[in-house]
């Protein structure tokens, strides 16, 4: 086994129950969120540990240490056991931050796709309306969840999330085969 060097960070899973963690917005607008009353992250990001097959299990609470002198934003503090139990304030503010991060569409239609030299734009007929979508690597952008889930992520990073291609319109099914 190798031996960790003076530079490298040790690193330590730390689990927080929901009585430990208050997320709260300060009269600047900003989100703060204090771990076990020892530590406040500055505008905490909160990130489904397992998204796809237990979205709610566990969240990883990230963001900027005040007491680092060059702040990691992406520094992971913890993972948030059974977040739905949070006091109603610091639950209100997860769920925000965990909608925002997780908004992808769910597609019910698929009526158009057009191919450019490797770049596929589509037309989606989604619960938000209907989206033109530019998609490139397909293959490297769409994720099996299941024998019939499929989740696609365009050129911007945005995710539709098709639940059933079984339960699409022949149409739409037919469109998918192309895209896929």
């Amino acid at each position: 086994m190798a031996e960790r060097t003076e530079s490298e960070p040790q690193l330590e899973l730390r689990y927080l129950d929901p009585e430990d963690v208050r997320v709260w917005r300060s009269d600047d607008g900003r989100i703060y969120c204090t771990l076990a009353d020892l530590l406040t992250v500055i505008t905490p990001t909160f990130v489904r540990a397992h998204p796809l097959t237990d979205p709610d299990r566990y969240i990883s609470i990230r963001g900027a240490d005040p007491k680092d002198n060059a702040p990691a934003k992406g520094r992971e503090f913890g993972l948030l056991r059974e977040w739905r139990r949070l006091d109603p304030e610091s639950r209100r503010l997860v769920e925000a931050g965990l909608e925002r991060r997780y908004l992808h569409p769910k597609v019910n239609a698929i009526l158009s796709v057009r191919d450019y030299s490797g770049v596929q734009v589509c037309v989606f007929d989604t619960d938000r309306g209907l989206r033109e979508v530019t998609l490139r690597d397909i293959r490297d952008n769409v994720v099996y969840v299941g024998p019939s889930r499929v989740l696609i992520t365009d050129a911007e990073g945005n995710r539709y999330d098709i639940e059933d291609a079984d339960r699409l319109d022949p149409n739409s099914r037919a469109l998918l085969g192309r895209i896929l």
